[in-house]
């Protein structure tokens, strides 16, 4: 548990860096792009991303987890087998992505700067160091990679007209995946990994499982985003685009645990018990994420207009409403995420993980194509909302018969209620003195204060295990 432990602690520090570059790229790209730009941005990238899912396919958990319950001397035979459909599916995917650009996609040039990006998934095998409980050597590559994209953004992105090296730059540094190679022969037998690049089908069928239910996934968190940017416009798309990669940042950092402990729950269920252990770190998990998800959601929700104001500029005040509608995703996502991530996905249950993403993938094409032509980017946001509700419904159905969810239940509608109370709070008290970044500040403590005090009134669980924690660390 030590090396557990100390795994979440860096991959925490990731999620604070990831949390932190926007707010120093993000107002920098808006001044100097524009919004024009940022939703021709947004459209171009969305293709490539969805791509990227297909690329990795399944890796990250289904190769995570197979490297995970291997023993050290099966570890060449894994990896040289999981990564050959990795290369070749990748080339093949490449290969058809380009033959699209020549032959019906808009923006060529601009969609051929994407290519880097897509062979760096190629090269992209941190799912073998996730599944050996490697994080340090994922963050700190990681970390490297985004500091290169907001150094060069900084250097050379200065107007309009710059927007094919900004493309340029968020992709090629996906290049550096490369670095991971180095680090293979720390582990295992390079010479032995080659000598097992043979096709296994078992393999295959067992990631494509997976796979697919990723896929569904895109067509509602990227694939949406061009048919924003086709029904309403670039404008639109850069108002809807932005909203969600704010909370989606937020949504990520806030189910960093996950990733970390779904290899670790892998290696549980194979032991004594192991399915003990694995319901009773269900609940302190899923707890802890439901409190800072549900935070996140009601600081998003108070702050949406004048945070839109200070951070994207005036230009973006539009977006209020659609940051504001798109903030409540963060405590769905984050919750939902648990029971998929952590419980189906390690116990190998790929139907009940990819279900709900089949789903939810029907509702939000249907439901975009509806809506978002005559309600644009609020409607987007509103689709997404309800797409991401069904899906986190139908993640907890899945899994009825085999979790207390009473339990679990019974101590996290305090949480809600304290964040419902918080929002409603602190709309009317008007907070309009001084500089915004003075309000947005005033608020966030205000808000803070009233959520935390709304839990320990309620007698909260895990609130007040972190209270305890702390009073005995302080004793």
């Amino acid at each position: 548990m030590r090396k557990t432990f100390t795994n979440i602690i860096y991959n925490g520090l990731y999620q604070l860096v990831i949390l932190i570059l926007p707010i120093i790229t993000v107002p920098y790209v808006s001044v100097h792009l524009g919004k024009e730009a940022i939703g021709v941005n947004a459209y171009v990238n969305a293709i490539p991303v969805f791509l990227s899912v297909i690329i990795l396919f399944g890796m990250n958990q289904f190769g995570a987890r197979t490297i995970a319950q291997a023993k050290k001397d099966e570890l060449p035979a894994k990896l040289g087998q999981l990564w050959l459909i990795q290369l070749v599916v990748g080339l093949i995917t490449i290969g058809l992505f380009v033959v699209a650009v020549f032959t019906s996609l808009p923006y060529k040039g601009y969609f051929l700067l994407e290519v880097p990006f897509l062979l760096g998934y190629i090269l992209d095998v941190s799912w073998f160091f996730i599944g050996l409980g490697e994080i340090k050597r994922v963050v700190l590559r990681n970390t490297v990679i985004k500091l290169a994209i907001l150094a060069s953004i900084f250097i050379f992105v200065h107007k309009p007209e710059d927007l094919w090296i900004y493309l340029l730059i968020n992709s090629i540094t996906y290049l550096a995946n490369i670095i991971f190679w180095f680090d293979l022969p720390h582990f295992v037998d390079m010479k032995a990994v080659f000598s097992h690049l043979k096709w296994n089908k078992q393999y295959f069928m067992a990631a494509l499982s997976i796979t697919l239910p990723s896929i569904a996934v895109q067509f509602y968190i990227s694939f949406d985003q061009t048919i924003v940017g086709m029904l309403a416009g670039n404008v639109q798309l850069a108002y809807y685009q932005q909203s969600q990669l704010m909370v989606r940042s937020i949504i990520t950092m806030v189910g960093s645990i996950s990733t970390i402990l779904m290899p670790k729950m892998a290696q549980m269920l194979t032991a004594e018990n192991g399915q003990a252990e694995v319901i009773k770190m269900m609940k302190t998990v899923l707890d802890y994420s439901l409190l800072v998800g549900a935070y996140f959601t009601a600081a998003f929700m108070v702050n949406a207009q004048k945070f839109v104001v200070w951070f994207w500029t005036k230009s973006f005040a539009p977006m209020g409403p659609v940051l504001w509608i798109s903030a409540l995703i963060i405590m769905i996502v984050s919750y939902g995420s648990v029971y998929a991530n952590q419980y189906t996905l390690s116990r190998g249950l790929f139907r009940r993980y990819a279900m709900p993403f089949y789903v939810g993938a029907v509702v939000s094409v249907s439901l975009n194509l509806l809506v978002v032509g005559k309600y644009r980017a609020i409607g987007a946001a509103v689709v997404i909302l309800i797409t991401e509700l069904v899906v986190c419904a139908l993640r907890v159905w899945v899994v009825r018969d085999e979790l207390p969810l009473a339990t679990y239940f019974s101590n996290q509608w305090k949480i809600l209620v304290a964040a419902v109370i918080t929002v409603l709070v602190m709309a009317v008290i008007p907070i309009n003195f001084g500089h915004l970044f003075i309000q947005l500040v005033v608020q966030t403590i205000l808000l803070t204060v009233i959520y935390l005090a709304v839990l320990m009134g309620l007698r909260e669980q895990a609130m007040r295990g972190l209270l305890d924690r702390f009073i005995r660390r302080r004793a």
